[in-house]
């Protein structure tokens, strides 16, 4: 038991130690992006919105059930 603990803090140990190596290494060696970069302009089509009032659906509860979930309130039919 004792081994097999010693193992495994031994490899967080060097997991722990490697992790900043590894990651230094790897942004050294990451490519850098180029600075002659050219823009082109996106071509932006307009869009047209139109706001459409719902329509008005007449409530057909013979009952109604008060709701109320984590503060919020509201009322709905009971079916």
């Amino acid at each position: 038991m004792r081994s097999s603990f010693a193992v495994f803090a031994a490899l967080a140990a060097a997991s722990l130690a490697a992790t900043p190596l590894v990651m230094g290494a790897s942004n050294a060696f990451a490519t850098q992006e180029p600075t002659n970069v050219i823009t082109m302009p996106a071509v932006v089509t307009p869009i047209d919105v139109v706001t459409v009032p719902a329509p008005a659906a007449a409530e057909t509860c013979t009952r109604k059930v008060r709701v109320v979930y984590a503060g919020y309130g509201g009322e709905s039919c009971a079916r």
